[in-house]
């Protein structure tokens, strides 16, 4: 099993199979260099760059429920794809074409969701995205049935 990912929920899972306390360390330090550089923005621009919680986020709306099913959509599909969307890069980068055809689908994807009013915004989720997120979720389920089933 390959155990050097540059993935943080990797690294936690793991810190959790294999008790691997240097991939534990490593999630730590990029959350707290990460909450560090947002603390030092806000104190240098005055804009607002660190906000504890979820409420008034830029860019982010606190449906939890969509919020879920959405996340769940992208991790499932992600699953069978073979890895979450930056092991993709660094596969295709090593020259996979299937790595390099998903990406292209990630893009494509992003640039048809912000196009068609998909995406979500700090209002919410659209109605349309809602719908696409129960279509996304029952296509991705037909597919692993299909191909874990089959003789």
């Amino acid at each position: 099993t390959q155990r050097t990912r540059f993935c943080m929920i990797a690294g936690i899972r793991d810190f959790i199979l294999f008790k691997e306390t240097k991939m534990l360390w490593g999630f730590v330090a990029v959350v707290a260099a990460a909450a560090a550089c947002n603390v030092v923005l806000t104190a240098v621009t005055g804009a607002s760059f660190f906000k504890l919680g979820f409420a008034a986020q830029p860019i982010a709306h606190t449906d939890a429920l969509w919020n879920v099913l959405g996340l769940f959509l992208a991790g499932f599909a992600c699953v069978l794809l073979g890895g979450c969307p930056m092991r993709q890069l660094v596969l295709s980068g090593e020259g996979n074409s299937d790595s390099a055809v998903t990406l292209l689908g990630f893009i494509v994807g992003a640039a048809f969701a912000h196009n068609f009013g998909l995406a979500s915004s700090g209002n919410g989720p659209t109605a349309n995205g809602q719908i696409a997120v129960v279509i996304g979720i029952v296509v991705v389920t037909v597919i692993a049935y299909l191909n874990t089933y089959k003789k």
